[in-house]
């Protein structure tokens, strides 16, 4: 029987398109043996094995297509972005900083560069090749959107907006873009258009994995709990075994579909090398199923092998913390001139990860006239902007950082008093926020460290910020880390400082939230003590938890997982925490 490397190619091609990856990979693979010189089969079997999340096997087999054919761009291509998926982003770079200066297409290559550098950590050399390359093609709506993505990351959502409007608009059917607009919009409190941005790119592909995942998490976060568990069963129907939607339908799943769902999750854990990237996420879904069901013993071993696995994914850099530690408080040997006060006063939320700072949001956000703003990741990039500056103590403008931050707030109803940051991570910057907002309302959560950090090592975080989670040794050090914070900002400011207690807030919720009103200087009104009744939006881990109404079950809680929490509680510095000795 002659060959047909075209026939061969052609029925490839079609089972790619029509998502069928592992006959295609099956069919490639025979294709190579074929035809073993040709570079083209080799990177369709790569191809193949991405599509089915197997990047570092795909990676073999673009490495010999590349040996086949160095110049083969699309090899290329595909290799940068499988090295970048499994996490080795400087290897990408290399391979781009080689096949950079012979590509025709330059603005291709350093969208490819862009991605690379972004996942390397270094935004501002993402955004020069960005800028670069939409200076070479400015109708490029790929390189807006990825620009979008980056603005968004840093907080900066009126510009990501933006560049996804210029995006849309050279490219409207676009459901990447429409995607990542939605999340943009839903920082904004645009709930509404955000709906609609999700629901416009699945009228254009209703299968878009990224988008069916938006619209669930959005349900949830809206408070639509019933809803977002029928989204994530339309994108597992969509993506039977995607390890991320069992991990957030494990949260929400109602009783009687946990048992199911549990066999779900096994099955597709029995077919996870231990290496996959969507390992953490399917140990974790495990964990808290079994959590759910009273098999707690079960369940602390699969905490431990999701965290493991999250850990060497996206290990803490616990050194670099402590370096922006002593630079910060360096700063603050003197204090600096306050700037005047303006409306609406801010109300700084901040505290530890899973301390309540949510809750507490939720019951000063009932009254109408405070707005909340959720969590901004406005003043940690003032901040780090600042640290990369190495500015000096005297050359601290609280009035500048005051309009910087000011102007990236959403809009707000009239009738607005004040408006809620509800950062934990503000803990760090107290002393950047006071002097810029000498009207501002500081309150500090305050919980066991031991509570909080049973629930963060049951908890996913997606942001990297957030990492120390799931290494109990950089947990304890971050949060020997954060009591050093308060404790520094307490000689400073000891007046300013409100210490909420997380149990008396849950065990008596009206009288504490009588003096948060009062603290907030509002009337206290009855909604105020029926937090789980607020409809706006919870765009944090304790969207569920926040409706389930105020309970005291959690308290003192760390006590039955003592041997599960030994790592964490054994780095506890007992000299920041005098009160946990017996």
């Amino acid at each position: 029987m002659a060959l047909n490397p075209r026939a061969d190619a052609d029925k490839i091609l079609a089972l790619l398109n029509q998502g069928q990856f592992k006959q295609a990979f099956k069919a490639a693979k025979a294709a190579t043996k074929s035809y073993p010189r040709e570079s083209f089969f080799a990177n369709l079997a790569g191809t193949a094995l991405a599509q089915q999340g197997n990047e570092r096997e795909a990676i073999t087999w673009f490495q010999k297509a590349l040996r086949l054919n160095p110049d083969n761009p699309d090899a290329q291509n595909n290799l940068v972005q499988a090295l970048i998926s499994i996490g080795q982003p400087k290897k990408a770079l290399e391979l781009i900083g080689k096949i950079l200066p012979k590509r025709p297409d330059r603005p291709n290559v350093l969208h490819f560069k862009a991605l690379a550098l972004m996942n390397a950590g270094h935004p501002d050399a993402a955004m020069a090749a960005l800028d670069e390359a939409l200076s070479l093609t400015p109708n490029n709506a790929r390189a807006l959107t990825l620009r979008g993505m980056l603005r968004a990351d840093h907080g900066d959502e009126e510009g990501a907006l933006s560049d996804y409007e210029a995006a849309l608009r050279l490219d409207p059917k676009a459901p990447d873009t429409l995607t990542n607009m939605s999340l943009v919009l839903t920082r904004l409190h645009r709930m509404d258009d955000a709906m609609r941005a999700v629901e416009t790119a699945l009228s254009i592909n209703p299968r878009h994995l990224a988008a069916l995942q938006r619209r669930a998490v959005l349900l949830n976060e809206l408070g639509r709990q019933s809803d977002a568990v029928a989204a994530y069963r339309r994108l597992l129907e969509a993506a039977p075994g995607d390890a991320e939607a069992m991990m957030d339908l494990s949260l929400i799943a109602p009783a009687q579909d946990r048992e199911a769902l549990l066999a779900e999750v096994d099955a597709a854990l029995s077919h996870t090398a231990k290496a996959a990237p969507g390992l953490p996420f399917l140990a974790l879904a495990k964990a808290q199923l079994l959590t759910k069901l009273g098999k707690g013993e079960d369940a602390a071993r699969w905490f431990k092998t999701g965290n493991a696995a999250l850990a060497k994914q996206r290990p803490f850099d616990t050194a670099e913390a402590e370096r922006e530690f002593d630079r910060i408080t360096d700063l603050f040997q003197s204090l600096p001139d306050p700037a005047d006060p303006a409306e609406p006063r801010p109300i700084f939320i901040l505290g530890l990860p899973r301390s309540g700072t949510t809750l507490t949001e939720q019951i000063i956000t009932s009254h109408p006239g405070i707005f909340g703003c959720g969590e901004l990741a406005t003043a940690g990039r003032i901040v780090r902007n600042l640290l990369e500056a190495d500015i000096a103590p005297e050359d601290l403008d609280p009035a500048q950082f005051a309009e910087d931050y000011r102007k990236t707030l959403p809009p707000m109803p009239e009738n607005t008093v004040a408006f809620v940051d509800k950062m934990p991570a503000n803990y760090r910057y107290v002393g950047f926020l006071l002097p810029a907002f000498p009207n501002a309302v500081i309150l500090h959560v305050t919980r066991d460290p031991r509570d909080v950090a049973l629930s963060m090592w049951r908890t996913f975080f997606s942001s990297p910020a957030m990492s120390f989670t799931c290494d109990q040794k950089a947990m304890a050090a971050q949060l020997n880390l954060y009591r050093r914070y308060m404790d520094f900002w307490g000689g400073l400011y000891q007046d300013r400082l409100i210490d909420v207690p997380y149990g008396a807030l849950v065990r008596d919720i009206e009288a504490m939230s009588r003096k948060l009103a009062n603290t907030c200087g509002v009337d206290w009104l009855p909604e105020m003590a029926l937090p789980e009744k607020n409809t706006a939006p919870v765009l944090t881990a304790s969207a569920a938890q926040v409706r389930e109404g105020v309970h005291a079950r959690s308290l003192g809680g760390w006590e039955k997982h003592q041997d599960m929490l030994a790592e964490f509680i054994a780095g506890l510095d007992p000299a920041l925490w005098p009160e946990l000795q017996d």
